[in-house]
């Protein structure tokens, strides 16, 4: 199983996303999200959700958006092993062009932020730079793969989308995933 894994990652990785995209109503993977790490995650990690705009919509894969938030959330828990604050939070922004000034492939606009925040450890800023790097990981041997994070990055990318990182070792890391938002299906 473990090798399977690792081999759809790998798959997803290299052709840059894929699969059938539609509009999406984006706090129904949000919730789906909450209610997943509320029955699994340990009890010592407390799990909040923050839907600021319940009628975000994006055009995406939703597998794919569903494996973004669950790669950012086993990462976020394993960076609390003694226990912390987990927070989902939704909301649709208006950016314009300087808040795009570092993807200037981007256009301004309305765009979907769906950000994962930990009250973990932090990522060291040695490590800043690599963190969505193919095969680089600071787990344990047996413990990650190294592909959770480039492909979230590949994934998004893919969506016409960034990432922003804020982190602040020995205090928390928060990853905003940001995508184009769309207009609500006519089905």
């Amino acid at each position: 199983r473990r090798g399977a894994s690792v081999l759809k990652q790998l798959l997803t990785f290299a052709r840059g996303g894929g699969g059938e995209r539609f509009a999406i109503r984006v706090a129904t993977v949000v919730g789906e999200m909450h209610a997943i790490m509320r029955e699994t995650f340990p009890r010592s990690i407390s799990v909040r959700m923050s839907i600021q705009d319940s009628d975000a919509w994006v055009t995406a894969d939703p597998t794919q958006i569903h494996q973004v938030l669950m790669n950012l959330c086993v990462n976020a828990r394993d960076a609390m092993p003694e226990g912390g604050q987990l927070t989902l939070t939704l909301r649709t922004v208006e950016l314009d062009e300087a808040a795009l000034a570092k993807n200037s492939d981007l256009c301004p606009g309305r765009y979907v932020e769906l950000s994962v925040n930990d009250s973990g450890v932090g990522i060291a800023p040695e490590h800043l730079d690599r963190i969505f790097d193919p095969f680089f990981t600071t787990k344990e041997l047996g413990q990650g793969t190294g592909l959770g994070l480039s492909s979230v990055l590949g994934i998004v990318k893919s969506h016409g989308g960034f990432i922003e990182v804020d982190t602040r070792v020995g205090h928390g890391t928060a990853f905003r995933v940001y995508l184009p938002a769309s207009l609500k299906s006519d089905e």
